[in-house]
């Protein structure tokens, strides 16, 4: 039977603008160039989809990335193009939630709601999801921008968090949920975000423009 341990009513809170922050974890070149429980270049995709909702809707986000100088190499420059302003924790520690510069970062931006992607799923995303649970937040883990070296290895840590309480996501529903009403200001950036990382938005655009 699967125990849920962490906070129940997460489940049931919407995410918003004002409650949540995004944690971009371990986007890095190196990186990428292991994944096979995603196609690379449908990762890359979905991780600037997932950026640019967080730059539409304001979120707090942190950027992260552990041992940057060695094989893991640099963050993607999509994302620094993204963020030019802002500091990406380097870290030792495999958990960033055990470097403390690292957890004062997410401490920092006064959220209850961590929407959180990494590479690697199994390691620099289940790791901390775990430690942020223990500590009481509400942890949205999202699989389409994450990956790992193997399916069976996304899988497995898939039920991991779910048992732990993670809710798992992908990144149209997160900006979908914040999103929440068409007649807001932020639609249309998110809808332009929309077309240029899901082409149904693309095609639905061409069809209101004839109209």
């Amino acid at each position: 039977m699967t125990n849920i341990t962490g906070n129940s009513d997460a489940f049931y809170d919407s995410l918003t603008p004002d409650n949540a922050a995004m944690l971009l974890i371990d986007h890095q070149a190196g990186l990428f160039l292991g994944v096979h429980s995603i196609d690379q270049q449908i990762l890359k995709n979905n991780v600037i989809g997932l950026a640019k909702t967080a730059k539409v809707f304001n979120l707090p986000t942190v950027l992260f990335t552990s041992s940057a100088k060695g094989p893991n190499g640099p963050t993607i420059p999509d994302l620094i193009e993204l963020f030019p302003d802002h500091e990406i924790f380097n870290r030792s520690p495999i958990n960033l939630w055990n470097d403390p510069k690292s957890r004062a970062a997410v401490e920092a931006t006064g959220r209850k709601k961590l929407i959180m992607a990494a590479i690697t799923t199994d390691v620099c995303l289940a790791f901390p999801a775990l430690s942020a649970l223990k500590a009481g937040y509400d942890v949205y883990a999202v699989v389409d921008a994450s990956g790992t070296w193997s399916p069976q290895a996304e899988m497995a840590t898939i039920l991991r968090l779910t048992q732990a309480g993670a809710i798992m996501t992908n990144w149209v529903a997160v900006a979908a949920e914040l999103k929440h009403d068409e007649d807001r200001s932020t639609t249309p950036a998110m809808n332009k975000a929309y077309g240029e990382h899901m082409g149904l938005y693309d095609f639905l655009g061409d069809i209101a423009a004839v109209k």
